[in-house]
Order: structure tokens, then C-alpha cells, then sequence
């Protein structure tokens, strides 16, 4: 199959890297309208506070103020269940009050501070084993345990499992309050003409936006338009309708003008939804073969003071789908602590996850004697084993292919040290990690369309969002392969609701098989009717026809017509449609192993990453260049996840200490090791030309891998990221006394 694909799977540019470098691609903070309005948010300086009264009146009076609202006079509507659009308590720093539209930006920052309010400032929590308590404030009137109980998956007997091991342990572990830190913060533009919404957005998922807006102001989803020509990243933010896009659209109502709003950086660290912090018990039971006999997880995800999903189910996925084990107990709590909302970041639920898991799996194997690499190349899930749960089989499976060919390319068995063995002050260390992840799969909904002009060129009208990861190249090249035309003649539209089909939004790394099944099945339909064509204008059968480089050959021949010739002939201009269907009797997951070597300087407690070898199975490239851009990216993240990122909230006052982007510390290029990419592919009989999603699943491995390889440095090992300086330093010290 490889041999006749002819632009699948080669290193190809984006195709809209030009616009996006020359600074010609428009981003809604780019819109600019006659009329328009600036639009800015007064937000509670307060984690937990009742408003006891507020008075607008001196921003009222404030020339050039065009509208106020209030939580007095905001619809009732209900934003994630329990959030509503503005509010009278306040559950975290930066909670909307009200919201403000004029002339201009400075004039509706000074409206903003002209609005009196009184507050009730109440106690907060921040921990969530503490919110769990009886005797805590209560954030919602029915308790800080969303739904008053855990969510809890079972499987086989775990009383016996337990009984059947040679090893029991247990340990506990957290991780971190994360911000995406997109290069473009949130950002709309909203207009109202003849009844109609039309807004600019920063979204991931126009559809998703367009949907929710027409159930907050009750209007028929015909009279909402959404447009998102360029986003400046997403990692899982700005992905559905948020409370910003309802206000705009509010505002651009009452004032019968255009209405922009654009979040600052520190808007963005204290209001968007966060990667959620996670408390962690795990008890795992082995024999001394090697072989898992039980896994008990009992974990809380902290959901800071609103929650819209289980944080708790979508971090059950790892723990169920790894490792092969048939007695498996999870108990998860969602909980409310006066923290910002816990919502999606790249690969959601599953770091969270790894982390503890992983470090977990590499205690164990040191107990037992085993390498980690051959401790996890015998309790790997198998393509038979599936979801234990539903037993289900994996679609297609390369995790073997994975660490095998992971640690050869990184000497592993050669390189391989006994913990805290290395010499001097400057100590290095191995580890490794892998991952079983369920984003990448096909979802619905799967559609396309394709239109192919009559000069021979090829419109892609997908609703598919390119938040950076190169999904518009991925459809080009998608449809251009199926339809055997050159890549340059195939163009991708930006996405708008109005003119697109609903492909879903860019998150899940589902683009490429949902995204890409509805074009290529788009392309398909178009193929059929320009050989139908083709076959009456050639007198010939339409199975003995194909296309290639643009134009229509008899199979076997070199003598072909272009493309355009044929559609002159057409009645109407062609225009292909696809619908993906879900595959049954499968489930669809992508696999990873990254091995990672770190320096750590005893004498600072800094850890650097030295290498890392990310072995990814990916069904198939379509675009090596990106794909290979998305590994080595999602990797960048994990690193930062690992060792750096932390978004810290005074435990006094509840007030974020770092929303910016000089005290919240991000990899940059002087931290990034040298990174070594391999693709495996294991070629998903489901996936557009075998091809699965890689987006999200680079980003749950480098944690664990560097706690494991920083315990291989010094012998100290960690139960909470990120392993900062002070954390390394205190380790080794403890480790002496």
C-alpha cells in the first residue's frame, strides 16, 4: 500500500505557514468593525465572596459607556450546570460580576473600576481533601463532592487479587493547577445584523460555539454564525462556548453595535479553565514473576469552583487501559475547592494520571528486580485484551513496536544503572514511561465536502479549526490523495459554521480520523461522479478509469485527459459529500514509550533533560513533518508538566501568586534536550490510509519518565510534579539524614 501512495506520509510544509509568518493571517483580536465596541469584565478580587451590593451609576455617567450588565439584570441561563453567566458569589479569584461595553478599551477599563462593589468575604478552601470534610465552607449548597458520591469502576475481585500477589504497594501522589498558556489569549468579536449572530471567534469547535450560543440566547442555531479564521493554540482551551462569548453577544444586543472582547494574559491564568490538580492513592498487588494481580486507585479530582465533567472519569481511563489486570477497583471524587475551573488540557485526565501510575509501575519493578522495560513488556495490555471491560479488542495496537524499538534507539540495556550509581556532583539518570490513550479514535460527528471546480482545483469545506497542529494540511493532503490530484491545487476553508460541515471540534486529536475519514469519504463521492463523467465522455467503463496527477487515465495507460476537460462536460459543479460512520466491535486507542536521561546538580537541585526518545504508534503518517512537530511539541509540554509548570494560590489569601508569564514558568527553547521522534505504524484498518490522532498523547509521558529518571540520578524518588529545585534539594537532605 505504501508504494502507491503518492503524497501520504512525506515531510510536508503547513499550508498556511505564510499567512501565519508574515503576519497576513486575520485572529479575532484582528477584527475590526465600524461602530465597535470594547467590552471588559469586572471580576472579583476575592476566592469566595458574597456581593452585597454593587453600584454602577459613576460608569454609567462615564462618556463613552454604552451598556453595563450586571448580574441583577444577566439571563438566569445556567453556564455549565452550576455556573451562572455573572454572578452574586464569587467561587474563585477573577469570578464575573459584571461586564462593561465603550467606546474604547481604556474606557471601559476605567467603567470597570468606577463600579462600587460590597463584599461578604467568606472562608475558602483550597485543598481538597479538606473540602471533602463535613465541617467545610460549602462552595455550592449541596456540598463540595460533586454528586455526593464517587465515581467507581470495577472489575473481577479485587480482595482476591490481592491475596494472589507476592507484593503489595502503596504510595500516594498529587500533581498540579495548569494554564494552556495559548500564544493568543481568548478573544471574540460579536455582531447582530437582521436578527442574525455573527461572531468572530477563537475557537477550536466553531459548531460547539454556534450550539451553545443559540441555547444561551434561545435563537435557532440558523441565526448564529461562527468564524474562526486563524487561533493562536488551543491545547484543549477555547473549545466550546464560554461565558465570554454569551456576554458579547449580549452586549452587541443591547447596544446594537459590534462588540469585542479580548482577555488579558492574567484574564486567561485566573478565569479559562485549568488542567486540574489530582490527589492519588494507589495500591497495586504483583507476583514475583512480574505479573499485576491487582490495581486499587482511589483519587480526587479538584474542580476549583464549577464543574462542567467528571475530571475523575476522564482520568479512570489510564488506570483501566494500560496494563492487562483482572482485578481492578477505581474510586474517583470530583471536588469543589476555590480554585479556577478544572476543564479539558491536552490529553485530559490522562497525565494526571500517568504520573502516579507510572512512577507507581517503576517502584514496583524495582521491588521485583525487573527492568522497567521488561516489567512493562509483560503487563501490557494486548490488542486481544482490549477494554477489559467491555472486551473489546484495539483496532490496531504498535506498543510493543513502541518500547522495543524506543530502547534500542536510546541503548537502553546498555545504558541501564543501578539507582544513585552515578558519579559526582552533576548526577545522570535513566527512565522511561508509556501510554495507552483513547484520544486519536474517531468520533462523530464525521463529515465533508469536497468541490471541485471546473478549472480542475479542489475546495475542502470542513468545519475542522487548525489550532496549529497543521489540520488543514492534514485534509489537503487527505482529499489530494484520494482524489489524485496534486497537493497545490487542493485549498482548505477556514471554518465557519455558515459554510462548513460539523467535523467536531479540534480537540481529542480527532482530526485526523474523524475529521479525515469525512473528507476522504467527501473525496470518494466526487471521484465517483467525475469517472462517471469521464466514462461517458470516453466511452468506456467508469471501474477502468482512475485519476492521477489532475487528470483521467484508462488503468495501465500513460495517455491521460485533465482534469478540466472532463468538467467542462459536468451539468453542475461537483461536489462530493462523506459521512464517517464509528466501527463496532472495536475501541480505538493510540500508544506511546519515551525514554528520557536527565542531569541533576546536587549542589542546586536544578534537573535538565538531557534526551528523550519518544516513540509514538501512530497508525500512519500522513504528514511526517507535522507529525513529527506534534511529537516533539506534546513532549515540550510533558517536559514543562514535569518540572516546571505550576499555577500557586496563596494558601492565606486564595489569591494567585504567578498569572503571568514570567512567574509562571514555561519551557522554553534553551530547556528543550535534543528530541528524538520514531513512528511506528501500526496501520488502523479504520483511520484515513491507516492513520490514527497524535496530538495529545506526547504530553502524558515525559512526566512520569523524568520522575523515574531522577530517581535513577540520585536514588531519591518524587510523589508529586513538578520536581522543582527546592523539592530535589530537600530529597537528597532527607535522604542523608
Amino acid at each position: 500500500m505504501s508504494q502507491q501512495l503518492k503524497i501520504v506520509g512525506k515531510r510536508l510544509p503547513k499550508v498556511d505557514a505564510w499567512e501565519r509568518v508574515s503576519g497576513n493571517a486575520q485572529y479575532a483580536s484582528d477584527i475590526f468593525l465600524p461602530g465597535m465596541l470594547y467590552a471588559r469584565i469586572l471580576r472579583s478580587p476575592h476566592p469566595h465572596a458574597k456581593v452585597k451590593s454593587i453600584d454602577v451609576e459613576k460608569a454609567k455617567a462615564l462618556p463613552g459607556v454604552k451598556a453595563i450588565i450586571t448580574f441583577k439584570d444577566a439571563p438566569p441561563y445556567r453556564w455549565h450546570q452550576d455556573m451562572p453567566l455573572l454572578t452574586d458569589t464569587s467561587r474563585y479569584e477573577g469570578d464575573n460580576i459584571a461586564v462593561v461595553a465603550a467606546k474604547d478599551d481604556d474606557t471601559a477599563r476605567e467603567a470597570i473600576d468606577l463600579i462600587k462593589v460590597e463584599y461578604e468575604v467568606l472562608p475558602f478552601v483550597l485543598d481538597p481533601e479538606e473540602a471533602m470534610k463535613p465541617s467545610a465552607v460549602k462552595i455550592h449548597p449541596k456540598g463540595n463532592i460533586i454528586g455526593g458520591k464517587p465515581f467507581v469502576l470495577k472489575r473481577g475481585d479485587m480482595e482476591k487479587g490481592f491475596q494472589e500477589a507476592d507484593i503489595v504497594y502503596e504510595h500516594n501522589y498529587r500533581t498540579s493547577l495548569l494554564q494552556h498558556v495559548t500564544s493568543e489569549p481568548k478573544a471574540c468579536v460579536a455582531h447582530w445584523e437582521g436578527g442574525k449572530l455573527t461572531i468572530w471567534d477563537s475557537t477550536a469547535f466553531t459548531f460547539g460555539v454556534q450550539t451553545g450560543l443559540a441555547k444561551a440566547l434561545k435563537i435557532p442555531m440558523s441565526k448564529v454564525r461562527v468564524i474562526c479564521n486563524f487561533m493562536g493554540g488551543s491545547f484543549g482551551d477555547k473549545s466550546t462556548a464560554e461565558r465570554y462569548n454569551i456576554l458579547a453577544s449580549l452586549l452587541a444586543k443591547k447596544t446594537g453595535l459590534p462588540v469585542k472582547m479580548e482577555y488579558d494574559r492574567d484574564e486567561n491564568f485566573l478565569t479559562s479553565h485549568h488542567r486540574y490538580p489530582t490527589v492519588w492513592t494507589l495500591k497495586y498487588g504483583v507476583k514475583k514473576d512480574g505479573t499485576l494481580t491487582a490495581i486499587y486507585a482511589r483519587m480526587i479530582a479538584d474542580l476549583g469552583g464549577y464543574g462542567h465533567f467528571s475530571g475523575a472519569l476522564e482520568c479512570s481511563g489510564t488506570m483501566k487501559s494500560v496494563y492487562r489486570c483482572p482485578n481492578l477497583h477505581f474510586e474517583g471524587y470530583n471536588v469543589y475547592t476555590n480554585k479556577p475551573e478544572g476543564g479539558h488540557m491536552r490529553c485530559v485526565g490522562h497525565p494526571q494520571a500517568q504520573f502516579p501510575q507510572e512512577a507507581h509501575m517503576d517502584a514496583i519493578a524495582e521491588k521485583l528486580g525487573m527492568d522497567p522495560v521488561d516489567f512493562r513488556l509483560k503487563n501490557y495490555a494486548r490488542k486481544e485484551d482490549g477494554d477489559q471491560d467491555t472486551k473489546l479488542p484495539y483496532a490496531s495496537i504498535g506498543l510493543e513496536e513502541c518500547l522495543k524499538q524506543g530502547a534500542e534507539a536510546f541503548g537502553w540495556k546498555t545504558r541501564w544503572q543501578k539507582p544513585g550509581s552515578s558519579s559526582g556532583p552533576i548526577k545522570r539518570g535513566l527512565g522511561m514511561a508509556i501510554h495507552a490513550c483513547r484520544h486519536g479514535a474517531m468520533t462523530v460527528p464525521s463529515s465533508g465536502m469536497v468541490r471541485v471546480n471546473s478549472d480542475g482545483t479542489v475546495n475542502v469545506l470542513t468545519g475542522t479549526s487548525d489550532i496549529g497542529g497543521g489540520q488543514k494540511g492534514q485534509l489537503a493532503i487527505i482529499v489530494a490523495e484520494e482524489l489524485g490530484v496534486p497537493l497545490e491545487t487542493v485549498f482548505v476553508t477556514n471554518a465557519d459554521t455558515d459554510v462548513t460541515t460539523d467535523t467536531g471540534g479540534s480537540s481529542g486529536s480527532r482530526q485526523t480520523m474523524t475529521g479525515g475519514t469525512g473528507a476522504r469519504l467527501a473525496a470518494v463521492d466526487a471521484k465517483k461522479q467525475i469517472l462517471a463523467i469521464a466514462a461517458a465522455e470516453l466511452k468506456t467503463e467508469k471501474e477502468k478509469l482512475e485519476i492521477r496527477n489532475g487528470s483521467v487515465y484508462p488503468i495501465g495507460s500513460d495517455k491521460g485527459t485533465p482534469l478540466n476537460v472532463i468538467l467542462q462536460k459536468a451539468p453542475a459543479t461537483i461536489v462530493g459529500r462523506g459521512i464517517g460512520r464509528l466501527p463496532k466491535g472495536v475501541v480505538m486507542f493510540t500508544f506511546a514509550a519515551h525514554f528520557i536521561e536527565v542531569e541533576v546538580d546536587t549542589r542546586s537541585g536544578k534537573v535538565r533533560v538531557v534526551k528523550l526518545v519518544a516513540a509514538h504508534d501512530v497508525g500512519r503518517a500522513i504528514n511526517l513533518m507535522a507529525l513529527e512537530n506534534q511529537i516533539e511539541g506534546g513532549a515540550i509540554q510533558g517536559m514543562g508538566y514535569g518540572l516546571l509548570e505550576d499555577q500557586i494560590l496563596d494558601a492565606g489569601t486564595g489569591i494567585c501568586l504567578n498569572p503571568n508569564m514570567v512567574d509562571y514558568k514555561l519551557f522554553t527553547i534553551k530547556d528543550v534536550p535534543e528530541i528524538q521522534s520514531i513512528v511506528v505504524e501500526s496501520i488502523d484498518p479504520y483511520g484515513p490510509f491507516g492513520a490514527k490522532g497524535v496530538g495529545e498523547p506526547p504530553y502524558s509521558v515525559p512526566a512520569p519518565a523524568i520522575a523515574n529518571a531522577v530517581y535513577n540520578a540520585i536514588g531519591v524518588r518524587f510523589d508529586r510534579i513538578p520536581i522543582n529545585n527546592r523539592m530535589v534539594l530537600e530529597g537528597l537532605k532527607g535522604a542523608k539524614a
